[in-house]
């Protein structure tokens, strides 16, 4: 949509990044728990790392599953009525794992959370690029994908404080919850499927999934993103599991650790935005996609290297430029919708965060057994290397430019 909007039409475009942006705010802070209280919950439900990674990566079993069909849905209920159905199940998990003391409680619970949320961020990307012109549209959905990182952030400081002022975990989960009650509340008012008010909200008829998943599949523009987006879920292995390994492996405290890693998220907040406005000011793509997953590969291997009496400051800094090259990921939610028909743009977004966060919910809990299994970080840490290396080289020489693409075959 690159006509000239109305005010009223561009203020109402505003107020849904706004009220997405909350609610994914809120959520992220939710998928990130546990990986924040990785330390507490397994003191506290005597768990071995395997079962710590199987908890975190719980929560994108359903998730990851429901990538494909979230597209189908979307085109047929349109992306309002989607997400709205669907938090309520979030909002049934989040309740659920509060009051929950035992290991099956909390996978119920995140099982529950991932279904929910699974939908959301598709959906409202493709609301926000309905009301953003190609101009605008990647730094409008780098704003709303930087809202990742604060809730990130706030998940990894957040606890850490909570347990120091005795508030317990549970306290400041219980008000991350409530918050998001008051999201789903505001989305129910603000959210819009398109600018034009006569065709608001309209139901539309549902193509058949296999169909559509074909069509997608046969696409092999897609299958760079794809591969690509594979390697990248290992970073968030990485985000995931950095507060234990450096607990275990460079002696910091709790409160230390949650400091870098909220160091490393809240870097994904100006990294989702000013990838995204580089490469609207390049009217490139593909440049800055390959030169931030180099620069995110070379920056762990150096991090990784970081013997545990270097200063807490370097480990900050270095955490906080991996946080920020690492917010790569958001220009593949560009480039996916300038590749494919627009009437495969929502299978094909939902198909690229499907095998996304599947191959992240099966590559946390190995990252964990081999921990366990070697008594080190040494393999596994070696693993999330070579995954930063094979991203580079696909995305260095399978992609391709599609800035200014109207998803013309």
């Amino acid at each position: 949509m690159d006509y000239e909007m109305p005010p009223d039409e561009r203020k109402q475009g505003f107020a849904i990044l706004a009220s997405t942006s909350v609610s994914y705010f809120v959520e992220n802070f939710i998928r990130t728990a546990p990986s924040a209280l990785m330390p507490i919950l397994i003191e506290e439900l005597g768990l071995t790392h395997g079962l710590g990674g199987l908890l975190v990566s719980s929560y994108f079993f359903l998730y990851a599953l429901m990538q494909v069909p979230s597209g189908v849905l979307s085109d047929a209920l349109g992306p309002r009525r989607t997400i709205l159905g669907f938090t309520v199940f979030t909002i049934v998990g989040v309740f659920i794992f509060y009051l929950g003391h035992r290991l099956e409680i909390l996978l119920v619970a995140q099982l529950l959370i991932g279904l929910g949320t699974s939908v959301f961020y598709i959906n409202a990307v493709k609301i926000v690029s309905t009301w953003f012109s190609s101009g605008r549209r990647a730094s409008a959905i780098g704003v709303l994908s930087a809202t990742s990182g604060l809730g990130n952030f706030f998940a990894y400081i957040g606890f850490p404080l909570a347990m120091r002022l005795a508030w317990g975990w549970r306290g400041l989960y219980l008000l991350c919850s409530l918050l998001l009650v008051a999201s789903f509340a505001a989305n129910l008012f603000i959210l819009r499927d398109r600018p034009h008010s006569e065709e608001l909200d309209v139901p539309r008829r549902s193509p058949s999934i296999g169909r559509s998943f074909v069509r997608v599949i046969g696409e092999r523009r897609m299958y760079p993103y794809l591969l690509g987006f594979v390697f990248s879920s290992f970073s968030w292995v990485f985000m995931s599991w950095l507060p234990q390994f450096l607990v275990d492996t460079r002696g910091f405290s709790y409160i230390d650790a949650g400091l870098v890693s909220s160091v490393a998220t809240i870097m994904g907040i100006p990294g989702c935005i000013l990838i995204g406005l580089i490469s609207d000011h390049l009217k490139r793509r593909k440049l800055p996609l390959v030169a931030f997953s180099l620069a995110y590969t070379c920056l762990l291997a150096g991090f990784l290297a970081l013997p545990g009496w270097m200063p807490l400051p370097l480990f900050a800094a270095v955490a906080a430029c991996i946080g920020f090259s690492v917010s790569l990921w958001v220009l593949s939610f560009s480039m996916v919708p300038e590749t494919l028909p627009p009437d495969m743009a929502g299978m094909g977004l939902g198909l690229l965060n499907g095998i996304g966060n599947l191959a992240f919910s099966l590559v946390a809990p190995v990252y964990g057994f081999l921990v366990d299994s070697s008594g080190s970080y040494l393999t596994s840490n070696a693993m999330l290397i070579l995954g930063g290396v094979l991203m580079t080289v696909v995305y260095a020489l399978f992609t391709r430019e599609t800035y200014g693409g109207v998803g013309e075959p």
